[in-house]
């Protein structure tokens, strides 16, 4: 006899009873959803080394191999093959995000215009760096899928900029400049150490918020100390995305306790007591003339190079020149070369704007590829809660603002920032899926218990 729904099953002998009904199978998926799952050793090594690569992208360029490159590098390679290793052993990959399938098209298209590139040599290793960042996006993806293990690499981030950032104030007060009157350490560009350090503030922001104790007067100190180095880099871009990484303060201010508004009330007079304290004249004078150089200068040549990357782009408007052929093409246009500073002139000067290196090097296709991209990851921050959500609105602002004068479509920090949002936002929509499924799962499991109570063998 079989119970039905609006029926209790009659009385059965214990000895006579069924029990058989469904088990969780640790490969269906009631157990993959039911079942806790812990990473393994291996997994666990993995991510200690992809930890330990994005605490080397703020200050990649400090250490270098001969004949080989830099130390980020050698770490990329070890966490490469540990995460291989991880995943084999785990025996299945996530399901990618839409963001990932855009962001491979991105790849591809760039190892295809070899075919068609005015500096085939420059394309091909365009091509193989691409395929590195978007190996270090895809193990962000499948070696931190909770919270837990993000939250740990902003961590990574963060303290990074410790040493590039100690490092930059180091050679302020021994009087080391890296360019005129401009300060930055671990062998970086100033421009691209300042944006760095502008990224860097949402987040250690955010995670000041979360933290309380020692913890939180490291992020204190941090956000101190990134301010002074965005302006001993005396980076006219960096300074301003800086102003748009402070709008996460207003913006997260009704979540605070009044402890907090009293403590970030001091981390920022801190900054700027920090500011004018150490920063010296020469940064303030040429921050100064921000207004005057948006208005009616050269941006130091951007102009002039726009102007020469625009006319490349006209002559190949929809596959553009190959990925990595900007600098080199570029100075074949210029009428003369452009001065980089210490009165260097260089014929191969960047494009200083991502939007349109990718827009020459790649044409309409290719901009349209990354520029999907970009609103496929600003429509996925629907999905997640209010603070993460406004952190990252700022953190793509800051992104925005930054790259609009420097190339930084190849750039770590680039991939590892959109790599880092898509993991956040596959959870959080993995966790809702799994509180609106398991109660189901849970409700029809118990029904069949019920439905074979009654039965005989």
């Amino acid at each position: 006899m079989v119970a039905t729904r609006n029926s209790l099953p009659p009385l059965v002998p214990a000895s006579q009873r069924h029990w058989t009904s469904p088990r969780l199978d640790k490969d269906s998926a009631l157990g993959c959803v039911l079942v806790a799952e812990q990473p393994s050793c291996l997994g666990k090594v993995a991510f200690a080394s992809l930890w330990l690569l994005v605490f080397a992208i703020p200050w990649e360029d400090a250490v270098t191999i001969s004949d080989f490159g830099t130390s980020a590098r050698l770490i990329g390679m070890v966490t490469g093959v540990f995460g291989i290793l991880a995943i084999v052993e785990r025996g299945r990959v996530r399901r990618p995000s839409p963001g990932h399938f855009l962001m491979a098209l991105f790849v591809v298209f760039a190892a295809v215009s070899y075919l068609w590139s005015l500096y085939p040599e420059g394309t091909l290793t365009q091509a193989l760096t691409y395929f590195q960042l978007f190996t270090l996006v895809w193990l962000i993806w499948e070696l931190s899928p909770r919270g837990r293990e993000q939250k740990r690499l902003m961590q990574a981030y963060v303290f990074g900029t410790f040493v590039s950032g100690i490092d930059t104030v180091y050679l302020f007060l021994s009087h080391q400049e890296s360019v005129y009157q401009r300060y930055a350490g671990a062998r970086l560009d100033a421009n691209d150490l300042g944006l760095m350090m502008a990224l860097s503030i949402p987040v250690s922001y955010y995670l000041l918020i979360q933290s309380k104790g020692a913890i939180a007067w490291v992020y204190r100190v941090q956000l101190l100390l990134a301010g002074t180095t965005v302006l001993l880099t005396a980076s006219r871009g960096a300074t301003l995305a800086s102003l748009v990484a402070l709008l996460i303060v207003p913006l997260t201010h009704s979540r605070l306790t009044a402890r907090q508004r009293i403590a970030v009330l001091l981390t920022v007079s801190l900054l700027f007591c920090g500011a004018f304290l150490f920063v010296p004249e020469s940064s303030w004078e040429r921050l100064s003339t921000t207004p005057n150089e948006l208005a009616r200068g050269t941006l130091t040549g951007r102009r002039v190079i726009w102007a020469a990357g625009w006319e490349l782009f006209r002559e190949h408007p929809f596959v553009g020149i190959g990925a990595n052929t900007f600098r080199v093409i570029v100075s074949r246009v210029l009428a003369e070369p452009i001065r980089a500073g210490n009165d260097i002139l260089t014929p191969a000067p960047p494009a200083h704007n991502t939007f349109l290196s990718v827009l020459v090097e790649q044409g309409v296709i290719g901009l349209a590829l990354f520029c999907a991209l970009l609103g496929v990851l600003a429509l996925s921050l629907r999905a997640l809660p209010p603070f993460p959500q406004k952190l990252w609105i700022v953190c793509l602002g800051v992104w925005i603002v930054g790259v609009s004068s420097l190339t930084w479509e190849m750039r770590k920090p680039t991939w590892f920032f959109f790599g880092l949002l898509m993991a956040q936002c596959g959870s959080i929509f993995r966790k809702r899926r799994m509180q609106a499924y398991v109660p189901a799962l849970a409700h029809a499991h118990h029904e069949d218990q019920l439905l074979v109570i009654g039965a005989r063998p």
